[in-house]
């Protein structure tokens, strides 16, 4: 369910840079890959057991 999240905010990001709303679009564009990035870090360290 929390893996929801990211494509939301992607798909709500690139909602507002097609209607001209550009740092908007990026704002959530860039939340999406702190999500992300978030993301992978815990699911590298503990499920993977990578160390990063």
């Amino acid at each position: 369910m929390y893996m929801f999240l990211p494509f939301l905010t992607a798909f709500l990001g690139l909602i507002f840079v097609w209607f001209d709303k550009r740092l908007v679009g990026l704002v959530f564009l860039a939340i999406t890959v702190f999500i992300l990035m978030y993301w992978f870090r815990v699911h590298a360290t503990d499920h993977l057991s990578i160390s990063l």
